[in-house]
């Protein structure tokens, strides 16, 4: 074991798991002094922000954009380093375009007197109430995420004090998502338009609560949408880096099959049969995975009055598509939505009757706008996501898998020109491939759910309460889902080690 300059033995931590926030955790803890090695199951570090390499061309095979990207430059700054010596940003300014259920479409712009021009048309008096959907999502953005995003709140006292509950019935930031949304906008393609964010983390604007109105906030206001030069897995590249450069060991190919508990405390991790000593163990593999394959049944008792592990409930998850085009594709934007006709009963049949969609929405990325290297000269890689339900009884993937794979492709011809001789590349994913790749439960694209009964202190906690030394980061446990949110989780965490180990 490494030593510290005062000859003295460095707690060694084990990290299960080389996505962004295993990286993140992992990145703040050697900067803090710990000896720190990363265990991940596949043959590239990032989880699901991984990049698929193929006939020339590049995807990425999760998230497509980064929000707050300050949370990505305070990671850096903690590590004695700058963000940009490791990776460029590459602002996406007039690269987002909605399109509705009717074939009208919204350019959105951080350019506020385009972007109002652009509201006009659609909804003509709107810019009064536009402006207090700014101050009001401003208004949760701000107290939202310094009061509830980036605290870990160790006990109920914490959440439900007098201070808290104030805020939350100042911001509302518990009510209902699209309900909120609707006191601003009054014709349904604006109230789509900025309610459709939701899709980023699995949720239905129907059913997220309100505090959600930061997305489309960060995107107009705040920081706005950028892309790494590159690609999104730049940011893993860049991450990766860091880490090793901190002294960080990273195993891939190395799955994790437990968490070695004696007496009631974590004393390492079990991988490909050997016993690896630690201090601590951070669970970066899906928490609900974790609890049912990687510690014992004692562990359970964290959930304690709240639920049982068998009762959380899941986002959504996502059918893919990864094509290589042949062509350019001149009529789309690098941030493409495609909104059904049917927008609320679109949900409700991913949501409530958890069965595929038959007029699907779906956002469709071509990354080759901002990155032409990630795809041949004069052709383009599209990225196609279809929100649809994770894993259960009323969707047989096997059965109905090739035929929403058709149905996906005659909307990709009508609704964005791309035809189906066009394509050279084809890589698909359904739910199945979430749940094996990833270990994600239920197949569940963005991990468990963020309904009332799961934010804030009813979320999973980071920190065991059963077995001593058993930490967890990633989109299952506090704060959430969504790539900011992990990386602040990180921090939250590994802050908590640094306390406690």
């Amino acid at each position: 074991m490494a030593t510290t300059p005062s000859g003295r033995s460095r707690k060694r931590i084990a990290v299960v798991g080389a996505g962004i926030g295993g990286l993140a955790a992992a990145i703040r803890l050697a900067a803090q002094g710990f000896e720190v090695e990363v265990f991940e199951k596949n043959g590239q570090a990032g989880g699901r922000v991984g990049r698929l390499e193929a006939d020339g061309f590049t995807f990425d095979t999760g998230p497509s954009l980064l929000l707050m990207t300050d949370t990505y430059r305070e990671l850096f700054r903690f590590a004695s380093r700058n963000l940009e010596d490791y990776v460029r940003l590459i602002p996406l300014d007039g690269q987002y375009r909605v399109t509705f259920g009717d074939g009208d479409s919204l350019t959105i712009r951080r350019t506020l007197p385009e972007l109002i021009r652009n509201l006009e048309r659609i909804e003509p008096g709107v810019t009064p109430r536009f402006y207090r959907f700014l101050e009001d999502a401003c208004l949760k953005y701000r107290l939202g995420r310094s009061e509830f995003v980036e605290r870990d709140f160790d006990g109920a006292r914490d959440f439900f004090g007098l201070r808290n509950l104030r805020l939350l019935m100042k911001t509302k930031a518990l009510g209902n998502y699209y309900r909120s949304i609707s006191r601003f906008f009054h014709t349904d393609k604006l109230r789509q338009a900025f309610s459709l964010q939701t899709m980023y983390l699995g949720l239905s604007p129907f059913e997220a609560p309100a505090v959600y109105s930061l997305l489309p906030y960060t995107e107009l206001a705040e920081d706005g949408l950028w892309f790494p030069e590159g690609g999104m897995y730049a940011l893993i590249l860049a991450m990766e880096k860091l880490a090793k450069e901190l002294g960080v060991r990273i195993h891939l190919n190395s799955p994790v099959e437990e968490v070695v508990v004696q007496k009631g405390r974590a004393r390492g991790v079990r991988v490909n049969e050997n016993e690896i000593a630690a201090d601590a163990v951070l669970v970066g593999a899906d928490l609900p995975y974790a609890y049912r394959k990687l510690l014992p049944e004692s562990a359970s008792g964290d959930f304690g009055w709240r639920r049982k592990r068998e009762n959380l409930e899941y986002t959504a998850s996502a059918f893919m598509l990864y094509l290589g085009i042949d062509r350019k594709l001149d009529n789309m934007l690098h941030h493409n939505f495609y909104l059904s006709s049917n927008y609320r009963e679109n949900f409700e049949q991913i949501f409530s009757e958890h069965r595929l969609p038959e007029d699907p929405s779906f956002y469709a990325v071509v990354p080759s706008k901002t990155e032409p290297e990630m795809a041949p000269e004069g052709m383009e890689s599209l990225f196609v996501l279809v929100p649809v339900p994770h894993l259960g009884p009323n969707v047989d993937w096997e059965r109905e898998g090739p035929a929403f794979r058709e149905k996906i492709y005659e909307l990709l011809e009508r609704r964005c020109g791309v035809k189906r001789e066009s394509v050279v590349y084809e890589k698909m994913r359904t739910p199945l491939d979430w749940r094996d790749e990833y270990n994600l439960e239920e197949g569940a694209a963005f991990g468990i759910g963020h309904g009332i009964l799961q934010v804030g202190y009813f979320r999973p906690p980071m920190v065991s309460k059963s077995i001593g030394g058993v930490y967890f980061v990633g989109a299952s446990t506090r704060p959430g889902t969504g790539v900011p949110l992990v990386t602040i989780g990180a921090r939250l965490v590994a802050d908590r080690i640094g306390r406690e180990v």
